[in-house]
């Protein structure tokens, strides 16, 4: 009897049934099955958060120290596979002080054996891998699954091979080409996150010494494990994400690991609008940059980049939380202002070289008192080029304000109130709004 067959037997006894009954059981089925799908919903909103088989790719530079998971007085001592987390630990979320170290991923005898055979030509007999791991051979320890002197010159042939290989034709995904002695389903580098959105070295150190030593951009990782506190961090940002309008951030966050949350898009383009603003910046690169409502801090991540002192002018106290640790994770030096541009007090003396309005100065419309303090604000600010986004005029929000601008009109009374002198369109979002570059 086939399923067809059984579900047609079921139904024709249910409605055999009292019908009281019969929808009682209806009702009992429907719950059932919503429960099923909320268990899935469930399921693979986790495997959002924390999917152990997720791959993206990240600068080598940022792999400083390895993992510290072996707490003991000798751990130095002990092989750096035995210092790290066990294989049945992937995907997990840890608490503890595994992320406090001091181990330096350079420090590992396997990264200056490969730095002795690349840059000096040594041979591999003479560096310090071959030796441990002819001694861990000896000891009755067998990594890489080598068991005596010929497998451990094959393994060395076989770096060799793989050093070429990544030489000539680049880093690529190890998926499906990795060699016979490989030590996981998966076999990419690995890595830990700790609690600031440090990423610490898990496992794949050949890889990694390759990529550090040619100087690699991007390499593909795996996060192995996540530390509680910053996965706490991320399904905050996740939490608050699904509240915002569309269930998206306004921004793109920088940090890898995150950047599989939403943003919306529909505002603007940010990675677009950076590469618009820059070129209108022209050769000018470095100065002071004043970004006001940053919100999580975007435009400060990637304009620090290319050389300038940001400082981000931010109220909303949850967007400072975001704003504050993805700045840290980043090792970034912006400055964090947590109140209303409209009431910080800069030094008389500050000028800024480039200051960003993106969707902000419209706020300041709705109400006398601080429309007031917004001319004031434009009539202080020193400054050489302003990058202004207006609202559209048309906007519900806008209903009974103390003032409401078309843009053209927005633009004229900032041209008033500041010693800038002209003005161009220079970028339009999805969403029907204009960026102009006001500038002497």
């Amino acid at each position: 009897m086939n399923l067809k067959e059984i579900t047609s037997l079921i139904l024709d006894v249910i409605d055999k049934l009292p019908t009281a009954l019969q929808k009682f059981v209806f009702k009992t089925i429907t719950e059932i099955r919503f429960l099923k799908f909320r268990t899935k919903l469930a399921y693979f909103r986790d495997r959002n958060i924390r999917n152990p088989s997720r791959i993206y790719w990240i600068s080598p530079k940022r792999i400083i120290l390895h993992t510290n998971y072996l707490k003991s007085e000798n751990a130095e001592k002990l092989p750096f596979s035995k210092r790290v987390f066990p294989p049945n630990m992937r995907g997990k979320v840890v608490d503890g002080n595994w992320d406090i170290t001091n181990w330096g991923f350079t420090d590992l005898s396997v990264y200056k054996s490969f730095k002795k055979r690349i840059e000096e030509g040594r041979e591999w007999q003479d560096t310090e891998f071959y030796k441990d791991v002819l001694g861990a051979v000896e000891s009755g320890r067998f990594p890489w699954d080598i068991k005596n002197r010929d497998d451990l010159d094959n393994r060395c042939k076989y770096l060799d091979s793989l050093y070429e290989s990544i030489r000539n034709n680049g880093f690529s995904l190890n998926r499906g080409i990795c060699d016979k002695n490989s030590t996981g389903p998966y076999d990419e580098i690995d890595v830990n996150i700790g609690r600031n959105g440090e990423y610490l070295f898990q496992n794949g150190v050949h890889r990694l010494s390759i990529a550090k030593i040619l100087g690699i951009k991007h390499v593909p990782v795996m996060v192995f494990v996540r530390h509680k506190k910053w996965q706490d961090f991320r399904e905050f940002v996740l939490s608050y994400a699904k509240q915002q309008r569309k269930g998206k951030l306004y921004q793109p966050i920088i940090h890898p690991d995150l950047s599989d949350i939403p943003y919306d898009l529909y505002a603007h383009n940010c990675y677009d609008l950076v590469k618009v603003i820059s070129r209108h910046l022209g050769e000018k690169k470095g100065g002071i940059m004043l970004d006001m409502g940053a919100n999580i801090g975007f435009f400060c991540h990637k304009f620090e980049d290319l050389g300038y002192h940001c400082f981000a002018v931010e109220i909303d106290p949850v967007i400072v939380k975001i704003l504050e640790k993805i700045r840290i994770a980043e090792n970034k030096k912006f400055v964090v202002i947590k109140e209303s541009i409209l009431d910080v007090k800069f030094p008389k003396e500050t000028k800024f070289d480039v200051v960003l309005a993106l969707n902000i100065f419209h706020h300041f419309l709705k109400r006398k008192t601080e429309f007031v303090k917004l001319k004031e604000l434009l009539k202080n600010l020193e400054m050489d080029v302003l990058f202004f986004e207006p609202h559209r005029y048309q906007e519900e929000q806008m209903k009974g304000a103390y003032k409401n601008f078309t843009p053209t009109e927005f633009v004229d009374f900032i041209l008033q109130n500041t010693s800038l002198t002209k003005s161009e369109v220079i970028y339009s979002t999805k969403n029907g709004r204009s960026v102009f570059k006001l500038s002497k």
